[in-house]
């Protein structure tokens, strides 16, 4: 399997497959934004080691490996394909929060 290695504060997460499908009673397709659904969850699968401020302090990043995290649709993320499945490159920014069990 290929593994990505992010830079600086980007991470590599891996989108959770949505549960349901909304359908009208005709049958049509409704988008998630349609029904209000514009969070995303997703787990981390590669992480960077952070940015340095401009002291030169390594700021880390605020995620870890297997955080399952929550994140805007629309974020500015770049969707990409590892061994056939579809993964986002995001800046740890784009993170609107960790899910704690």
């Amino acid at each position: 399997m290929s593994k990505l290695k992010p830079v600086n504060d980007k991470i590599v997460v891996k989108p959770t497959p949505k549960e349901e499908e909304y359908k009208t009673e005709s049958g049509i397709i409704l988008a998630d934004l349609v029904e209000g659904g514009s969070l995303s969850e997703g787990t981390v699968i590669s992480v960077g080691s952070g940015m340095y401020s401009t002291t030169g302090a390594l700021i880390p990043v605020s995620v870890e490996e297997g955080d399952t995290i929550l994140y805007h649709q629309n974020s500015g993320g770049q969707e990409y394909k590892l061994d056939g499945e579809t993964v986002i490159i995001m800046s740890q920014n784009e993170v609107l929060s960790i899910v704690e069990e």
